[in-house]
């Protein structure tokens, strides 16, 4: 059954190998967006449908961070806090390295199973729930108006044109020790939280 995650808020992650992501603020934003209740719920649904933990979560880390979200090491670093998670609600690994076989941002990952009882197969699914399994990546305004700004004509990623619109939103810390896509993901999360909404969702 869905159990009530409030007990999770205060929930360290234990970053370990990861810990030059998990310590920018992008990895504060990914943490906290697996620990919201939505996100916990679908884990826990699809671990009942013997799906992996991080398979449902694809959308909404698409939609939340981009498409750079799909870095490898970064994937790694979610399948690393998701393992955390489960653990903490009482489940433990079940399979590592499952292939996902249906179009996903992830290829491979972990299935985990309840640590102290047998699968409650008496759960409800409700359609809420069902729904969040099913949707869709799509790509939200914030990260269309983003994309805009910091690429050039040809389509490329330009990180100087990134570090001018962080300038002009008033951040002025640079991230160099990390790699484009991941500078480019850690300043639109800082972005994402000073740039006014009516930026980008009064543009047709």
């Amino acid at each position: 059954m869905i159990e009530d995650h409030t007990n999770l808020n205060h929930l360290a992650y234990d970053a370990q190998n990861f810990r030059d992501l998990a310590e920018t603020p992008l990895g504060h934003e990914i943490w906290a967006f697996l620990k919201t209740r939505d996100n916990l719920v679908r884990m826990e649904t699809a671990t009942f449908l013997d799906r992996t933990a991080v398979e449902p979560l694809a959308p909404g880390l698409a939609r939340q961070f981009g498409s750079e979200i799909a870095q490898d090491r970064l994937k790694q670093m979610i399948g690393h806090m998701a393992r955390q998670i489960m653990e903490a609600l009482g489940y433990e690994i079940d399979r590592q390295g499952l292939r996902i076989t249906r179009e996903s941002l992830f290829t491979t990952a972990t299935r985990y199973r309840r640590r102290d009882e047998a699968r409650d197969r008496s759960m409800t699914i409700t359609r809420e729930q069902r729904q969040a399994w099913l949707e869709k990546t799509a790509d939200s305004p914030f990260n269309r108006w983003l994309d805009r700004q910091v690429k050039s004509h040809d389509g490329s990623f330009d990180l100087a044109k990134l570090y001018q619109v962080a300038e002009k939103f008033g951040i002025d810390k640079r991230y160099e020790h990390l790699n484009p896509g991941q500078q480019r993901m850690t300043i639109g999360g800082i972005l994402r939280k000073r740039v006014p909404t009516t930026e980008y969702t009064t543009e047709v």
